[in-house]
């Protein structure tokens, strides 16, 4: 599980299969523990997102998304360490969740972000 935790509210992506005949993951997206989304990503894909996010999380500001099938998510990072959750489904409003880089730390490392 990677927890993309707000000061009031929590994003999550559960990993619930992998796949490494294919190389894909299928991760279900969960909003308050309530699922909003499900994703089938190649390793390649989740790879190239966590390198974003490991280079926008390590040089502030910045920005780092991620877009399937209608499902829009993004960190941003202003120069305080401030960042926002922003997420939405399409069809939905967006939903914003303030955070911290710290907290969003945590996500990363979950991530297994290597260099």
């Amino acid at each position: 599980m990677i927890s993309f935790v707000g000061y009031d509210e929590t994003l999550v992506w559960q990993i619930v299969e992998v796949n490494p005949i294919i190389e894909t993951l299928q991760i279900e997206v969960l909003y308050q523990d309530m699922l909003i989304h499900e994703m089938m990503l190649s390793f390649s894909e989740y790879d190239q997102f966590a390198s974003r996010f490991r280079r926008v999380h390590e040089q502030l500001p910045g920005v780092v998304s991620f877009q399937d099938n209608g499902f829009l998510f993004k960190l941003v990072y202003d120069r305080l360490g401030h960042v926002r959750i922003e997420w939405c489904v399409a069809g939905e409003p967006k939903h914003v969740l303030p955070s911290d880089q710290s907290y969003i730390g945590q996500a990363l490392a979950l991530m297994g972000v290597y260099t």
